[in-house]
């Protein structure tokens, strides 16, 4: 008489896992920007190249019958066959937008130049013999604008929700701007309210990336933190020749990102980024707005959900340039905020 073997029997076959290697906004998406004619006098460095790493997770080879691309993306280097067991492979994409897209309403951060800049999406398509994923799609998604600044930047909704894929509720659907009086603020959508902030996991420390840099090119940004009531203490700076691009690096350390980490302790604590403060009595120099020059939202992922402790930083430039007004874009420097809370004014 046959005994049948009471262990589980293993399952032969390939597995395919994407990751992206810019971390955000997810492992399925991947966004670029990209300028045709950059600054001539500060050159723009954009972000028009991602890579995702294809790993094969599972204990067969992994085949590719094919992989395609659509929009204007395309992979550099030589397309994988097939991956060994335990293998990875580094795929680079790049951004190639030449034009923009077609598209019937604003989504720059201005009003005159509405037809210089727009949103590509796109996606890479894999044909795999892993049986759970037949078919994958990594997301691929562009912000083109014709020049450097000049009212051809994305807007706060299009560079978060339509390039980034998040669904954090920003404002009204196709709002340009966060316009307020000079004598008061405004809020808008799931916008916290709150100038002072509490590490969640008090174990851990608050982690700051940054997601986007859209103002004056080639200056760089300082981001600094402070307890109440106290001076501020430097976290990082990013790049000023980031200053139109997503993702941008660290000042003076190319292929490093501008992010950063700090223990605050369990008092509360704010932030400051370059001269705007995120109390707004802080902001005394120019208090347009009512002085809110820095906002929050919390982070929904794409398909939704809140990421717990989790918060966008953007803020607006009060004082722009000589004679200049506040434009009230709020995504002059966009931030992710990580283990925080609110802890009020």
């Amino acid at each position: 008489m046959m005994i049948e073997s009471l262990e589980p029997r293993r399952l032969f076959a390939a597995s395919l896992t994407v990751e992206n290697l810019d971390i955000v906004p997810g492992s399925e998406r991947v966004i670029f920007n990209r300028i045709s004619t950059p600054n001539p006098d500060n050159p723009n460095v954009v972000k028009d190249r991602g890579t995702i790493r294809l790993t094969n997770t599972g204990d067969q080879m992994l085949k590719f019958s094919s992989i395609k691309v659509t929009g204007p993306f395309r992979v550099l280097g030589v397309m994988p066959h097939a991956i060994a067991a335990g293998k990875s492979v580094n795929l680079t994409i790049q951004f190639t937008a030449t034009v923009a897209p077609h598209f019937t309403y604003n989504q720059t951060s201005g009003f005159d130049n509405q037809v210089r800049g727009g949103a590509h999406i796109g996606s890479l398509v894999l044909t795999t013999n892993d049986p759970a994923k037949a078919t994958y799609t990594e997301e691929l998604a562009g912000w083109w604008q014709a020049e450097s600044e000049k009212n051809e930047e994305p807007n706060l909704q299009t560079l978060i929700n339509v390039i980034a894929n998040y669904k954090t509720d920003i404002a009204p659907p196709r709002t340009t701007i966060l316009s307020q009086t000079d004598e008061a603020a405004s809020y808008y959508g799931e916008e916290t309210i709150s100038a002072y902030w509490q590490v969640a996991n008090p174990s851990k420390p608050v982690n700051v990336r940054q997601l986007a840099t859209f103002h004056t090119q080639g200056n760089p940004v300082f981001l600094s933190w402070f307890p109440k009531g106290g001076g501020t203490r430097s976290l990082y700076a990013a790049d000023g020749s980031t200053g139109q691009a997503f993702l941008p690096f660290k000042l003076g350390q190319k292929g490093t990102p501008a992010t950063g980490a700090f223990s605050p302790g369990s008092g509360a604590f704010g932030f400051k980024i370059d001269n705007e403060w995120s109390d707004d009595k802080l902001n005394t120099t120019r208090p347009t707005g009512g002085g809110h020059h820095v906002r929050f939202y919390p982070v929904r992922d794409h398909l939704g959900n809140i990421l717990d402790n989790i918060y966008f930083m953007v803020m607006d430039y009060s004082i722009v340039g000589q004679g200049s007004k506040q434009n009230y874009d709020f995504q002059d420097n966009v931030y992710i905020v990580n283990n925080v809370k609110p802890a009020g004014n």
